[in-house]
């Protein structure tokens, strides 16, 4: 391993030109390109020298791979980093008992068979990918660096590869004190997402929150807000997953009621069934919609409707839609008021719950969170989506919104299969008294320094600074293996 002597040169580049801006004048902007450029390339060895150590490492000690016999050597891949593409070389091996074949380093990185994209620039771009296109998502890592183009179905597999599930697992183990309120609102709706060959996927979004708090002068703010998204053919599965939070995050024996609320669809309803002391609560945006349908909204049916309503008669919105019903002029109009009058009879305990709980009195937002969650991604451009695609995205988003670092998470599932790199410890110790060998021959080197003096040279450290560096005591004489 010759990590220092094959990288202290590009650092020396580095330095010089950083000196170059203050001797020569070079503008601000093309100092910060070129850096990025120096810094990609320096990335880019330092991750092909690291790897190629922890090959010889395995290469050289039969013990770290007991049962691997080495079957080529030199064998060349190129992995899409962070950095830029990085080339590096590696030891082919054959497992003498069940005759498998691995690249062990390979694996040691996380690496696959037919990897050709980091991990990290894999989380990356999954993260890019809850906002933007797979395509955009793919393209944004080479504004930091220029090979780092990921394609379009390399961002869609990476994120099928996250395991949003997991994240599931430990969102709900992860609590602490439970917390104690008498009510509780579910708030419930679906987008409508065009699929690949035809056809419309269904990805509903489910929230839960504790109500409002006021926030600035005239905003307020769902309290204790947590999503959970995607799509579900078997609707009892989600109510399920719904309650599964609600009793992990709450003392469930202290909640008197919970408010479920949406627009009346069957699916939504099912979740009076699952979540105990539920109470349906119809969304007033959806009833609106059907009475401006059916009777226009500055009428005076449309008022005495919603008269009616308010006082819980319901006899007498059915004698005002029986009469606008009469009095409509085509049969679509006709069709507008039964199909208004229907609704309001599927729905009447969820109006009527407006009157018997004055705490279910705060609205539902719905509409707005569907489209800022779901239809964001989803539906409001011109693409089309297979399920799997709708139902991973539709989890993440929900994830996001939650609050949780999709990237980080991503990186967190990824380390726990792998093992540390190792290299040998006395390779370390000598790199590290080689870095203070090398460290003096460069400062001393840098042309910058030699020659007649400047102002830039009077200002730069003395000759000396190299004393600085210290190897830890701890250090002198070992000669056992380390985790790099």
């Amino acid at each position: 391993m010759n990590i220092v002597q094959n990288i202290v040169g590009k650092f020396q580049r580095v330095a010089e030109m950083i000196l170059d801006v203050l001797e020569q004048r070079m503008d601000f902007i093309s100092f910060e390109e070129r850096l990025r450029e120096e810094l990609n390339e320096l990335g880019r060895e330092i991750i092909r020298e690291v790897l190629e150590a922890c090959d010889a490492y395995l290469r050289e000690r039969r013990e770290e791979r007991e049962g691997w016999e080495i079957e080529r050597r030199h064998q060349r891949k190129n992995i899409l980093t962070q950095f830029g593409q990085v080339t590096y070389e590696r030891t082919y091996y054959r497992h003498k008992e069940s005759g498998e074949y691995a690249y062990l380093v390979d694996r040691a990185a996380g690496y696959g068979p037919h990897a050709r994209v980091d991990t990290v620039l894999k989380a990356e771009v999954i993260d890019l990918g809850t906002e933007l296109s797979y395509r955009k998502s793919g393209q944004e890592p080479s504004q930091v660096a220029r090979e780092a183009v990921v394609s379009g179905t390399a961002v869609m597999n990476a994120i099928r590869s996250f395991d949003v599930e997991a994240e599931k697992g430990r969102l709900l183990s992860s609590a602490t004190e439970k917390r104690r309120v008498a009510v509780l609102y579910v708030e419930a709706d679906e987008d409508h997402v065009p699929g690949q060959g035809g056809g419309v996927h269904l990805p509903r979004l489910v929230y839960v929150h504790e109500g409002k708090e006021q926030v600035g002068k005239k905003r307020n703010k769902l309290k204790g807000l947590h999503y959970i998204a995607g799509v579900w053919n078997d609707v009892e599965e989600l109510w399920l997953r719904v309650w599964d939070y609600i009793d992990s995050r709450y003392d469930t024996d202290h909640i008197e009621r919970i408010f479920i609320c949406g627009d009346g669809d069957q699916w939504i309803k099912k979740g009076l069934s699952i979540i105990p002391r539920s109470v349906f609560v119809l969304d007033r945006f959806h009833l609106d919609k059907y009475l401006v349908a059916a009777v226009g909204r500055n009428t005076g049916a449309y008022r005495k409707v919603w008269a009616e309503l308010r006082e819980g008669n319901k006899a007498g919105v059915e004698a005002v839609l029986k009469k606008a019903g009469e009095q409509a002029s085509t049969p679509s109009q006709k069709k507008a008021v039964r199909e208004c009058w229907r609704y309001i009879q599927r729905n009447w305990e969820g109006i009527m719950a407006y009157r018997r709980y004055p705490e279910a009195n705060i609205g539902v937002s719905a509409e707005g969170h569907v489209s800022h969650i779901l239809a964001a991604r989803l539906s409001s451009r011109p693409s089309a989506w297979s399920r799997q695609g709708v139902d991973l995205m539709a989890r993440l988003r929900a994830l996001k919104a939650n609050g949780q670092d999709v990237r980080g998470r991503y990186i967190a599932q990824k380390k726990q299969q792998l093992k540390p790199l190792k290299v040998e410890l006395s390779v370390v110790v000598q790199e590290r008294q080689r870095m203070i060998q090398v460290s003096r021959e460069v400062f001393n080197n840098l042309p910058v320094l030699g020659g007649p003096k400047t102002q830039l040279r009077l200002i730069l450290p003395c000759p000396g600074w190299w004393g600085l560096i210290q190897l830890p005591a701890s250090y002198s004489g070992l000669t056992r293996s380390s985790n790099f």
